[in-house]
């Protein structure tokens, strides 16, 4: 084989090889831009502590494979994300090996840190000097965690004042609604012992109860006071995450119970001196009643006395609704509308939001 016969070869050879790298790139490319990604959140609303998973999906749709590619998305503060604590806007890179024509998953697990509206920035990743985005937008509630603030809690929500209020039967023996796992607390006259002999899970026998419908509806309504006393010593945040985690014990007590629920705070939201949402129930209600505890703002403006407050909502409520005040403070004209309200066959207990973390 003459030399120039072996130089002709080698020039073929990297013609070859140039054209499939040329190939190669605009394959990849090609892939890039058809690549299929999508996400979700397994809910749209937490407590403070728990957690939730997000899910990311990728497929390939070509024949070409698509290997180490980096996605990215920001967090923001207040967050947990895989073991990953997020004290500020924090930048994640899930890395995807994708085989042709496959699909691959990715889950992570976020914690809510602390209560909040959380938006999860639109994911891209970039290749060469080109940067590919997807519009998913991603939010979530962080609701306030109020286990372990009970202990100043009555312990019975159907107690108000002095007064006891009428709808004393929480469950009513003759509208049995569904038969569940026995949990903690469960009172033993509600097991199932029939249903019990045929559960089994795992191989282990499970006690069931019957879960019962409330007899009849109750109204409670919950105002929260966050007006700032100049008797007292209690930090604006302190007094606004301690009243919102005795605000939501109620809340989900009354929920348990049965009953409709409102609220009411003296605090500015949307251009408003206070926000107001009326007793109701049902799952638009419950999302309406949690997301309010999770953007409320210690920022907001708190010109709106709670007298005001309540003597402005009162007309709506019916005349055995359970009224719950908390306030770190009563002072004059708040006094006299409770003594108002007692006047009037009104049943209504004063909660103190104290000083503690």
């Amino acid at each position: 084989m003459t030399h120039a016969i072996k130089l002709l070869i080698l020039f073929a050879l990297f013609v070859i090889a140039v054209l499939v790298f040329i190939g190669a790139r605009r394959a990849k490319a090609r892939a890039l831009e058809l690549l299929e990604y999508g996400r979700a959140l397994s809910t749209d609303g937490i407590f403070t502590g728990e957690s939730l998973e997000l899910t990311e999906t990728a497929k390939n749709p070509t024949w070409y494979p698509l290997f180490n590619e980096k996605i990215e998305f920001y967090v923001p503060a207040g967050l947990e994300i895989d073991g990953l604590k997020c004290d500020e806007y924090t930048k994640v890179t899930s890395v995807f090996n994708i085989p042709p024509y496959a699909t691959v998953t990715k889950k992570h697990a976020i914690t809510a840190l602390k209560r909040g509206h959380f938006v999860i920035s639109n994911p891209s990743f970039r290749h060469k000097k080109v940067e590919y985005s997807f519009d998913i937008p991603l939010d979530f509630y962080g609701y306030p965690d109020f286990f372990g603030a009970v202990t100043e809690m009555p312990a019975d929500i159907l107690k108000a004042g002095n007064a006891v209020s009428s709808r004393k039967y929480i469950e009513d023996p003759f509208f049995l609604s569904s038969i569940r796992e026995y949990r903690a607390g469960d009172p033993l006259r509600s097991i199932n012992f029939k249903a019990s002999v045929r559960s089994f899970s795992g191989g282990v026998r499970r006690l069931m109860c019957n879960s019962y419908d409330s007899s009849r509806s109750y109204d409670t309504m919950i105002f929260l006071d966050l007006n700032r006393y100049p008797d007292i010593s209690l930090h604006s945040a302190v007094q606004l995450e301690n009243g919102l985690k005795y605000a939501c014990y109620l809340f989900c007590e009354a929920l348990e119970n049965g009953g409709r629920v409102g609220f009411a705070v003296n605090s500015s939201h949307v251009g408003q001196s206070f926000s107001y949402i009326k007793c109701g129930s049902g799952e638009l209600h419950t999302k309406e009643m949690l997301r309010q505890f999770a953007v409320l703002d210690y920022y907001s403006a708190r010109e709106y006395s709670v007298s005001a407050l309540m003597r402005g909502c009162i007309n709506d409520l019916k005349s055995g609704t359970d009224i719950f005040l908390i306030t770190p403070f009563v002072d004059e004209g708040t006094g006299e509308m409770i003594t108002l309200l007692e006047r009037a066959g009104r049943n209504i207990s004063v909660i103190k939001i104290t000083g503690g973390a």
